[in-house]
């Protein structure tokens, strides 16, 4: 089930309202101070029947903020709205103290929505230039989200992809709750029941089959791989192969001394040190955690932090 939290399902759910017909409004926040939930750049899609995707605050604006929505799409008129402190909004109060301004551009152009969709989709980096005018696509992205008094520009990344390799409850709490957060999730594992409860819950496998015959890698550069094993004749050519590819994040469960022993059985595979330093471990933010869920838990914060600074 899509959560709509990601650029990509908001823009989807444009593309999909005006593929049948369905007029529609961008919202997309350009200005948060003080306490507000979302980002410059955060986005929210709303049709002209009042269903919407994605969101810009806690709940304390949105029902507003579609309904103003709505009128831009009638009008066909954009809009710039702002909440809190200098807000023309006077009975709609932010918990937060602070202010939240926005820009709706009704309309948005389908072939422009769509193709966004389309680049997102194959895993690549958007730039959008939001303005009262248009919605375009930019040819190069930026390197970040900047808002200039007019116009929105808008770097947007695919989704956060997980490659999980291993075997056990520990794989499997993972992938869950990474699949439940809406991130790309990916499994691979050679033990059958792991797989057998992996797919039960939705997730994508593949079956590893032996060490020296690995599937060619389709990580890029907002994909974290995982190494849920304690066994070196599968970890020491995975994470061969994962180092040839662009892989943003790298890690392997296990302790501090679990860890020094992989590393040195790398080193002495001939991986370099570079790239034996790349390879985190112990992963995860809470020290010696030794219960499934916890750790999953765990690993995807930190993981979640490090691509965080790829968004930026």
């Amino acid at each position: 089930m899509t959560s709509f939290t990601h650029p990509e399902d908001v823009l989807q759910f444009l593309s999909d309202a005006q593929k049948s017909g369905i007029k529609t409004a961008l919202v997309a926040v350009t200005e948060t101070v003080g306490g507000g939930l979302r980002a410059p750049g955060a986005l929210m899609g709303v049709d002209e029947n009042g269903a919407f995707a994605g969101y810009v605050s806690n709940g304390c604006v949105d029902a507003d903020v579609v309904l103003n929505a709505q009128q831009a799409i009638a009008e066909g008129t954009a809009r710039q709205l702002t909440y809190g402190a200098g807000s023309p909004f006077l009975d709609i109060r932010l918990p937060c103290g602070g202010r939240l301004s926005m820009i709706v551009v009704p309309n948005p152009d389908h072939a422009t929505i769509n193709q966004a969709c389309t680049l997102l989709a194959a895993r690549k980096p958007i730039g959008l230039h939001v303005s009262a005018s248009a919605v375009d696509l930019l040819e190069t992205p930026g390197e970040e989200t900047l808002w200039d008094g007019d116009a929105l520009t808008l770097r947007l990344v695919p989704k956060l992809r997980l490659r999980i390799a291993g075997r056990g409850e520990e794989l499997v709490a993972l992938g869950k709750l990474a699949a439940a957060a809406d991130f790309s999730v990916a499994i691979q594992s050679p033990d059958d029941a792991t797989l057998v409860r992996a797919r039960a819950s939705g997730l994508t496998c593949e079956t590893l089959t032996t060490p020296q015959s690995l599937t060619p890698l389709e990580d890029d550069e907002w994909t974290a791989f995982i190494l849920m094993f304690h066994d070196q004749d599968w970890e020491i050519p995975l994470v061969k192969q994962t180092l040839q590819g662009p892989a943003f994040w790298l890690g392997a469960v296990g302790s501090h001394r679990t860890h020094q022993v992989r590393c040195e059985a790398l080193r002495e595979a001939g991986i370099s040190k570079e790239g034996v330093r790349r390879l985190n471990g112990p992963i995860g933010l809470i020290p010696r955690t030794r219960d499934a869920s916890m750790l999953a838990v765990s690993t995807l914060a930190e993981i979640a932090g490090c691509y965080k600074d790829l968004e930026a």
